[in-house]
């Protein structure tokens, strides 16, 4: 979905986060896995004060709530999505309602009337860290518990012959050098067996030295693993809010670095191959 027309900066960023999240609300398989995950640490949600980050449409504070929470902050910096929230949370019971609150601020920026228990979020870019894990770094307090606290950018290497075609050539891919590129492809891969990027609450981001010296194949794909405690909890192929990210191979070995973008409100990512 894309916006065709002039907007004023700050409504286009609002109508623009508006249609991210409906595309995410759109991939059910995460919704439900991300669901799965809040009832499987149900103990831990019951009586707590909890919070969601980045909570769009506040689907995964309301099933807080639901799991019994004693109060949940539901936390969006957009103006447009806090409204929406609030709209769903009153149709609620009032008995269900009266235990959410949404507040319009960065959650960089928040600072809870009280400890917070819990922190849900789903900031996981298709490269892992391109999008807003970095804001779980530079929080002004200190959840008992984060869901998820993990994830990974899988990494392998295929033949392009299983893709060209006459739209689709070797030499249109070879013209991608350098390039990462989202979606490119959308088939199902079981050839990500190399973690090389991985990121944990209270760790950070780590680089992992892979070399695909020993691999054939001439045409590299990476896909994000959201994880908890080590466990998949979803990932690119399985939950179409990730797309598998291509480029053609120019190496065996390669480097990331993530820097924050010019409105200091999200990252960009460097990629390139190493000599």
């Amino acid at each position: 979905m894309d916006i065709l027309n002039s907007l004023p900066p700050r409504r286009f960023r609002e109508v623009d986060d508006l249609l991210a999240f409906i595309s995410i609300y759109d991939d059910t398989r995460r919704t439900r896995a991300f669901r799965r995950l809040l009832r499987a640490q149900q103990k831990h949600i019951r009586g707590a004060v909890c919070a969601e980050g980045g909570c769009g449409l506040a689907v995964l504070s309301i099933e807080m709530a639901k799991l019994g929470a004693r109060y949940v902050y539901a936390i969006e910096q957009n103006p447009l999505l806090a409204k929406l929230a609030r709209q769903r949370i009153a149709q609620l019971p009032n008995k269900l309602a009266q235990r959410l609150e949404v507040i319009e601020t960065p959650l960089q920026e928040f600072r809870p009337p009280q400890k917070i228990d819990v922190l849900v979020h789903e900031f996981y870019g298709q490269l892992l860290y391109d999008e807003d894990l970095w804001v779980l770094e530079n929080l002004k307090f200190k959840p008992k518990l984060v869901l998820p606290d993990g994830g990974e950018l899988l990494a392998g290497v295929v033949s392009s012959q299983r893709y060209t075609d006459e739209v689709v050539t070797s030499a249109r891919l070879k013209a991608l050098d350098g390039a990462l590129i989202a979606g490119l492809f959308e088939e199902k891969l079981h050839a990500l067996q190399f973690p090389v990027l991985r990121w944990r609450f209270g760790k950070g981001l780590a680089q992992i030295k892979s070399t695909f010296a020993n691999q054939s194949g001439d045409l590299l794909c990476f896909g994000v693993a959201v994880t908890h405690r080590g466990q998949r909890i979803c990932e690119a192929g399985r939950c179409p809010n990730w797309s598998y990210v291509w480029t053609p191979r120019a190496g065996d070995r390669f480097v990331f670095q993530f820097r924050p973008d010019a409105e200091n409100s999200g990252m960009d990512c460097d990629f390139r191959w190493l000599t």
